[in-house]
Order: C-alpha cells, then structure tokens, then sequence
C-alpha cells in the first residue's frame, strides 16, 4: 500500500501593507500595495524557482489595487483565497464582499477565508456563503493577539467548514508563523517545523508579502518584524523549503488539502 506523504502548507496574507498603522504612523492605500507588490513579485520567483504551489489569502483592497499580479498568482497554479476586504478596518460584510471581488471576471470559486489578524469567525456564514474552509486559527497563546491553548492542533469540522490551523511545536505550542522565521535561527526553524510534520503529518504556515519587501527604513515598523527581512528572509524562505522538500514531503494548497476533511 502506498504511504501518504506528510503535506506542507505555504500561505501569504496578500494585503496593503498597514502595519505603520497599528503603531501610530499614517500610510497611504497606495503606498502599502506598492511595498506588498514588491514582496509579492519576491515570493513568487522563490515558489516558481522552488516548483512548489501556495495558497494566497487576499485582500480585497489588494485585489482591485494590483489585479495584474493577482492574475500572476494564478497563472503559476497558486490558490487564491479570500482575507477581507480592507485589512485595517475588517467588517462582517467582508466575507461576502471579498469573495465577489476576488471572483468578478475571473472563472474560479473561491473556497478559503482567513480573517485579518485571525479575529474570530462566523463559521455558519461561512458555510452559507458556499466557503469550504478557513484558517484563522493559531492555536497558541499569543499575549495582545489571541488565546487558543484550548484549540486543536490538527485540522477540525465545525458547522460544515474545515478548519486549517496555523501549526504550532512541541508541547508549549511554540507558534510556527511568520515572526518566527524573523525571530529564531533559521536551523532552530526547520528543526521545528519537521517536529510537527512528525506530530501532526502536516506543516502549515504563513507570511506576508511586506515581510519580503524592504522595510528597514520604515520607522513605525518594530525592531523585531524588521530584523531578517527583505533579502535575508527571502535567503531564509528558500532554505526552509529545501531543507523540507528533502523529507519528501508533499507541498500542496489549503484547498487542495481541505478536501480530504469533506465529506
């Protein structure tokens, strides 16, 4: 009988770079596409590089402010997915309004919702609205952010909608997100991300495209986010791909794996 390969989620939070924002300091819609469109055309010459496909949470915002490099997205075979409408400012209209903005002209169904900054979710309206899955769910514990010890480290079904969460390490739920990649060393990484691929039989994980961007003269942005970004976290995303790619694993889409949870 065959063996099932251990799958690898890559995901990026397509948005308007806001961040300044969350800190006091004022940036234009335009100006955060731009620094987002930068980081994104990075992104995709790693993946295209690497032959390995992502999934794309998009905002609706960035869809309508740069359609050219959304097309781009799926013209390489990557899932388009849905992550609001304006990433500062979410509404509960959003999972309707991004859905239709994301889809007008285009001949796909969106199936996936992430919620900016993995806010709680209506996963009744989800299903409602014709979704398949979610991942808004890191199940750590977050200080300022969230608390989700009590949440299941693999995926889980409510209300009819998978839910993908965010992998976590060890014991201590040791959160496996962009920061991480920012924060620890590169090897210490890799080392966790192959533990939990060994505990849960899949990796999944996301970034933004403004992390890839160079944000290192923007002030309002924190010392932490701006330590290994731009080049070096590009450097750092393609060694964590090679390094897993060696376990013979199987990179695949949120919706991809979804699919196995439905019934």
């Amino acid at each position: 009988m065959k063996k099932t390969k251990k799958k690898v989620l890559l995901s990026f939070d397509v948005e308007e770079f806001d961040l300044p924002r969350e800190h006091g300091a004022e940036i234009s819609l335009e100006d955060g596409i731009k620094v987002s469109s930068t980081g994104l055309r990075k992104i995709l010459k790693i993946l295209d590089k690497q032959k390995v496909k992502a999934t794309f949470f998009t905002t609706g915002n960035f869809a309508k402010g740069n359609p050219s490099l959304v097309e781009k997205i799926l013209r390489e075979g990557h899932e388009l997915a849905a992550h609001g409408v304006d990433h500062f400012q979410p509404k509960d209209s959003d999972l309707a309004e991004a859905k239709a903005i994301l889809q007008k002209g285009r001949k796909l169904k969106i199936q996936g919702y992430r919620v900016p900054r993995m806010k709680k979710i209506d996963y009744e309206e989800l299903k409602r609205l014709g979704y398949g899955y979610d991942s808004s769910v890191n199940p750590a514990f977050i200080p300022g952010r969230y608390n989700h010890l009590n949440v299941p480290r693999k995926p889980f079904v409510r209300d009819g909608i998978v839910e993908i969460p965010t992998s976590v390490a060890t014991g201590l739920r040791i959160p496996m997100f962009w920061l991480a990649l920012h924060i620890f060393p590169t090897s210490l990484y890799i080392k966790l991300a192959k533990k939990s691929l060994q505990e849960t039989e899949y990796f999944a994980t996301y970034f933004h495209p403004w992390e890839f961007a160079d944000i290192l003269k923007i002030k309002a942005v924190p010392f932490y986010i701006k330590k290994n970004s731009g080049k070096k976290l590009c450097e750092r995303l393609s060694k964590v791909i090679t390094e897993l790619k060696a376990e013979d694993v199987e990179f695949t889409t949120y919706g991809e794996f979804a699919k196995k949870f439905i019934q």
